[in-house]
């Protein structure tokens, strides 16, 4: 049976727009996955203080932002956290994806976290309000330390300042209590001193009265 020549023209287009179309979904399906893989929700720490799953960290980048961590607790009592990620999703906000890690990991009032997405959407500095920092030094801490060095992407000395940062406040409220305790125990001693003092005048009057009305 003779086939007519448009029936021929169609079938090879149509064969030519599915050769197409197979061609270009393994295309497709790359660009997908990354766009997933880049999609972070809040992350477990397990034992460790840093996770880069941005991949912008060097092993001797995450070993030196443990080295602050550790300097950290060691001289303060308190710990930092850092995460990296390319996109905050699940939340998606910055604020409330750090917060919703921390909670997940049980950070306590002495744990803190920094978590940046890479891709510029954010950053924030999570810290419980019960905690040694309070939320006005967290707020200076991100603006004067941590966001001059995201904004050049020194991702560690980013995460180093927000521990040199965190000490910093945590050793002026400490020096601050230092020296009312300090001041409490003058004034004190200051009193039982005066009392004494004024015990001894007491006595020496009226032992001088006694001699005066003694026969």
């Amino acid at each position: 049976m003779p086939v007519h020549p448009s029936l021929i023209g169609r079938r090879a287009l149509i064969a030519l727009l599915l050769a197409l179309g197979v061609a270009a979904a393994p295309l497709a399906l790359p660009a997908s996955a990354a766009r997933a893989a880049r999609a972070q929700d809040p992350v477990d720490f397990g034992s460790g203080h840093v996770v880069d799953q941005a991949s912008v960290l060097s092993d001797a980048d995450v070993d030196t932002i443990e080295a602050a961590s550790s300097a950290l607790y060691k001289d303060h009592g308190i710990r930092l956290y850092v995460a990296y990620v390319d996109h905050f999703t699940n939340p998606a906000d910055a604020e409330d994806w750090a917060n919703e890690t921390a909670a997940r990991n049980d950070f306590g009032p002495t744990d803190y976290l920094l978590a940046v997405a890479t891709d510029g959407q954010g950053y924030y500095l999570s810290g419980d309000s019960s905690g040694p920092v309070s939320d006005r030094e967290l707020t200076s801490i991100e603006q004067t330390r941590i966001e001059p060095k995201l904004s050049t992407q020194d991702w560690t000395p980013a995460a180093v300042a927000a521990a040199q940062g965190l000490g910093a406040a945590v050793g002026a409220s400490g020096g601050a209590v230092i020296f009312w305790v300090v001041l409490a125990v003058v004034l004190v001693i200051g009193a039982l001193v005066l009392l004494l003092v004024l015990r001894r005048r007491r006595g020496a009057k009226q032992n001088a009265d006694e001699r005066k009305t003694a026969p």
